[in-house]
């Protein structure tokens, strides 16, 4: 009986291959990744892998890079491209604005936030929302970005002297502070514990997000009902969803108390802006936005912007401390811009301009988001191939940025090479994501990295071991081990 349900599967799955899984295009493929098998493709490889996804990573991203930076794989039926070129991958997330349907397993957490939505959702919400995050507007949260890199500083203080300790959780928590206090407007969080919690959910959520790529059986919603991964995720997505609520609540009770009367424009170090939740507010007042998509924005901003600007500054002071000579010279910018104890004010952030190499360095060597998908809904004509429509491209910034046109020895932290006359076009930069779909909200992060840094560098000198570092490859690059610094007062 048994061997007729294994017959009966397998002449199931020849069937849907032969209906789906044939090679019906005329349009040639770049090379293939190795250890393609009739029907499954490439899906063992997912098997031999799962307990080690950076492996996976590694073993697919050094063959691409022996093969001309472009390779394919399928899994199941659907096809794949792999693009590691950079001029390829900017073409790629340019001409395929649809998000693969892996970021559909967020959708109960973000909604149809940017990160989610596609198409006419996600075009018009990034037009409306672009205006809260240029220049002129951020440049009205330096108050706010120096009085939390102080507060950052000041948290440090009992490590000093004291040998290595793990700083990534206090960029952690000080990352979703400051996101919380300068976004909205308010002190949305004075909870710690409540702080901590959220932070525990994103990190739960993120894993959740993780088993379900690589346990593929997991994506089809049935299946996932009987596991006990779902009752899990309705839990912590309601404490995440609790956070947003909160937050939104403390704003409006806070805009009744001030008695603005619809006028949403503050001021701090002379410049006027509105503040992220302000504007969204406005829009719901005119009808524009939903209370649900106000909530949805809300996580989406939250969650995208503590966990790329923490894990990064950690990266940062990783590298700065294995490499004494470049936190010098960093130190010494500072101390010619700033003095030894100032605050960051608009017009010094254009003068750190070694500070800004630091930070896209850094950004290089370990960027936020390790792997970017989308859908090909037509065919894209790529420098020597033409991807097919109906397939799917994944884009690894990780591996592309070792690509000779980044300059020589891309594989060591050298900030000179933003500096020198062959500096690399920015859009072909992932960091942030890439093409039209990228981040909204990078400008903001760059100005705080740079108030943070600014402030901690002044006040400790950073010693690391690089040497030790584990990573892994989740929806954003998190550090595992091997991470820890130590830290003494300079002045």
């Amino acid at each position: 009986m048994l061997s007729l349900a294994i017959l009966v599967c397998v002449l199931c799955l020849v069937l849907v291959w032969i209906k789906y899984g044939r090679d019906k295009s005329n349009i040639p493929l770049p090379p293939a990744v190795p250890g393609k098998l009739p029907i499954i493709g490439h899906t063992h490889k997912l098997f031999q892998y799962m307990a080690d996804l950076q492996e996976l990573l590694k073993y697919v991203t050094d063959d691409c890079e022996k093969k001309g930076g472009v390779t394919h794989f399928y899994f199941g039926s659907e096809l794949y491209y792999l693009l590691l070129d950079p001029q390829d991958a900017l073409t790629a997330a340019n001409a395929c604005l649809t998000k693969h349907y892996a970021y559909d397993l967020g959708k109960d957490w973000m909604g149809d936030g940017l990160i989610i939505s596609s198409g006419d959702i996600w075009k018009r919400h990034r037009k409306l929302l672009t205006p809260a995050f240029t220049l002129p507007v951020i440049y009205g949260f330096l108050d706010v970005f120096n009085s939390q890199s102080k507060n950052l500083v000041s948290s440090m203080e009992p490590h000093v002297g004291k040998g290595l300790f793990d700083h990534f959780s206090y960029m952690k928590h000080n990352a979703l502070e400051t996101l919380c206090v300068g976004t909205f407007g308010i002190n949305a969080i004075d909870d710690k514990e409540f702080t901590d919690k959220y932070m525990a959910s994103v990190n739960e959520m993120i894993n959740i997000g993780i088993t379900r790529v690589i346990k593929f059986w997991l994506q089809n919603d049935f299946i996932y009902s009987l596991s006990g991964l779902k009752k899990k995720e309705e839990e912590v997505i309601e404490t995440l969803h609790a956070m947003a609520n909160t937050v939104l609540q403390n704003k409006k009770t806070a805009m009744k108390n001030e008695a603005l009367d619809g006028n949403t424009e503050f001021e701090t170090t002379g410049t006027k802006y509105k503040a992220f939740l302000d504007l969204l507010l406005e829009l719901s007042k005119n009808g524009v936005l939903t209370d649900k998509e106000i909530r949805e924005e809300m996580d989406t901003i939250i969650a995208a912007g503590y966990e790329t600007t923490s894990n990064q500054l950690t990266y940062t002071l990783l590298l700065l401390g294995a490499h004494p000579e470049v936190q010098e010279k960093l130190y010494r910018e500072l101390l010619e811009v700033l003095g030894p104890d100032r605050d960051v004010e608009k017009d010094d952030v254009t003068k750190l301009v070694y500070t800004n190499a630091v930070l896209m360095e850094s950004l290089r060597m370990f960027p936020s988001v390790p792997v970017i998908l989308r859908y090909v809904d037509k065919d894209v004509r790529l420098k020597n191939y033409t991807m097919r429509a109906g397939s799917n491209c994944v884009i690894f910034p990780l591996a592309s940025y070792h690509d000779q046109s980044w300059g020589a020895q891309t594989d060591q932290f050298r900030p000179e090479r933003w500096l020198d006359g062959d500096f690399r076009n920015n859009k072909e930069f992932a960091a942030f994501g890439l093409g039209k779909r990228a981040c909204i909200g990078r400008t903001y992060a760059m100005v705080s990295m740079k108030v943070t840094l600014a402030h901690f560098l002044r006040q400790y000198r950073v010693k690391a071991d690089i040497s030790k570092l584990k990573i892994k490859y989740e929806f954003v690059l998190r550090p595992e081990s091997g991470h820890e610094i130590s830290i003494e007062r300079r002045i």
